[in-house]
Parts: C-alpha cells; structure tokens; sequence
C-alpha cells in the first residue's frame, strides 16, 4: 500500500473498532445492567493492542523502504495478535447478545436487528483495513498473490456468519431450532471471526508473500475453508429449509460454491505433488523471482534517497 494511505487507512481502522465496541456495548448495558460498563475496559485494553501494532508495522515498512538487507520473517507478530484479541472479544459478545438479546430487538427501533447486524459486519471491513496496514506488496506482484491467496475469502466468511444468526431475531425461529441447533450456529459463526487468525499468522511467517507459503500450511488453509467454515454452514442452512422451513440466505450458492472449488483444488494439489507445484519451504521469494527482488531493492534504494 502507497505511504500516504497507511497512515488514513489505520485511523479508519481504529475508528471503527471504537464505534463497533461502543454499539456492541450499548446493547449489553441497555439489556442487563450497569456492571456491563466493564466492556469498555476491555474496549481500551483492544484500542491499545491495535494502537502498538500500527506504531510497530508503520516503522517496520519505513525501515523496508530505506534498507537493501533482507526481511527477517515472523518479524509482525502483532496483526496476528491483534485480530485474535479483537475477534476473541467480538466473538463473546456476539454469543451474549444473540443468545439473550437479539429476539428482543424490534425492527421500528434504531438499534434493532439491522443496527446489530451492519455493527458486528464491519469486522470484514475491519480485516481488510488490517491487512492492507501490514504490507506494501507491489500492485499485481506474486506478493500480492500470496496475500490474496490465504485472505480473498475471509471477508465474504465473515458476512456469512453474520448472516447465519438472522434466524435468532425471531422469537418463534430460534425456539423452533433443534436441540444443539442453537448453541452449534452460535460457536461455527464465533470461531469463523476468530479463525482469520491463522492466515494472518502464516502471512507473518512468511512475511506478507516475501516467502513462499508452505503446502502444508496451504493445505490446511483449503481444509479449514471446506470443513470449518463453508461445510458446516451450508449444513445448517439445508436444515433450516428443508427440516424447519424457514427462510434461508442465497449464501448457501456461496457455501456450495466454495466447497466445490476448495475439493477441484485439494484434487489438483494431491495429483501433481509438491515437486510439481515447485514449492519449497525454505524459498524466499527474492530467490526464486530474481527480477521481484530487483524491483524492490530498487524500490528501498529510491525511497531512500
């Protein structure tokens, strides 16, 4: 990302997890008591992890641009920190509020159920922003490749798991809902905010593309996206419609879709063997892409100057 948007692009960033945390806490207060004003506590706690990791990613692309030496891996823990103290806090109060909350909300109100559901979406929009803080990938390079690669989905799993707890809104849906039901659509929609956590964390290993991603770790990022976000909620919206008869999202073609392609690619992955595919864990993009290299040590010197 161009330097003049880091620093727009990280006060956005922080502006919304303050105006997410803030209406997320009203809902708690309004409908329990004042002993909940102590989410705002943890709201600062999470405003000061986001604050020290944009401090910390800002000097490190500074110190990228002015130096030719190589890039230390692993060396922006924080994101990875970051999106899983914030996700572990939204994950919470999106239990609390639709286990107790959510069918109380009255659409003529300001903050009913669409309030609730834009809030707890801006938590896609809120990656996003996060991610494009923590690199400087070239525009259309293999870096940018790898990065989309591990993170194209994450938004739109965000906004499905989001759109899976409509059926707690109504008061008569979510009594009608199978035993275990409720408390499984609950934990697949909390764990799916959580999960962004692991493709940050291998995007921190290998240092935003500057290394190859492991095909283990690709892997596993395919299988997570099949068995723990896209399977799971596909079944739970053919349940919804065909065992209760209720109205479900198009995001089932999504579900269906992704499913589909992730098991086309594990297939291709299995057939033609890492020794095909080329990769190597220990490969760092500079020396296996000699003219990327290139373009950014060229990069780094001209900035320098």
């Amino acid at each position: 990302m161009d330097k003049c948007a880091l620093i727009p692009t990280r006060i956005i960033t922080i502006l919304l997890v303050i105006l997410q945390g803030t209406i997320l806490d009203y809902y708690l207060i309004k409908y329990n008591n004042w002993y909940w004003y102590a989410w705002i506590a943890a709201d600062l706690a999470l405003l000061f992890v986001f604050i020290m990791t944009f401090v910390i990613s800002y000097r490190h692309l500074n110190l990228m641009r002015t130096s030719t030496t190589p890039v230390q891996v692993g060396s922006l823990p924080l994101v990875y920190f970051a999106w899983l103290v914030y996700s572990i806090l939204l994950a919470i109060r999106v239990g609390l509020i639709f286990k107790d909350i959510a069918w109380k909300l009255k659409e003529e109100d300001f903050f009913g159920p669409n309030t609730i559901k834009v809030t707890i979406s801006l938590a896609a929009v809120i990656f996003f922003l996060l991610l494009q803080s923590h690199h400087n990938a070239p525009h259309h390079s293999r870096r940018e490749n790898q990065i989309e690669h591990l993170t194209k989905t994450i938004v739109f799993d965000i906004l499905d798991s989001v759109d899976i707890l409509d059926v707690f809104f109504v008061r008569s849906a979510k009594d009608a809902l199978l035993p275990g039901l409720e408390e499984g659509i609950l934990i697949i929609a909390c764990v799916n905010l959580i999960l962004p956590t692991l493709p940050l964390m291998t995007l921190s290993r290998i240092h935003f593309g500057f290394k190859v991603i492991p095909r283990n770790i690709d892997i596993l990022h395919r299988l997570l996206l099949l068995f723990i976000v896209n399977a799971p909620l596909l079944s739970i919206r053919l349940v919804l419609w065909h065992r209760l008869d209720q109205d479900i999202s198009t995001f089932i073609v999504k579900n269906l879709f992704v499913i589909v392609v992730m098991l086309y690619e594990l297939h291709k992955e299995f057939k033609y063997g890492k020794e095909n595919l080329g990769r190597n864990d220990n490969t760092h993009v500079g020396l296996e892409y000699p003219e990327e290299e290139e373009e950014m040590v060229q990069y780094g010197q001209s900035n320098a100057k």
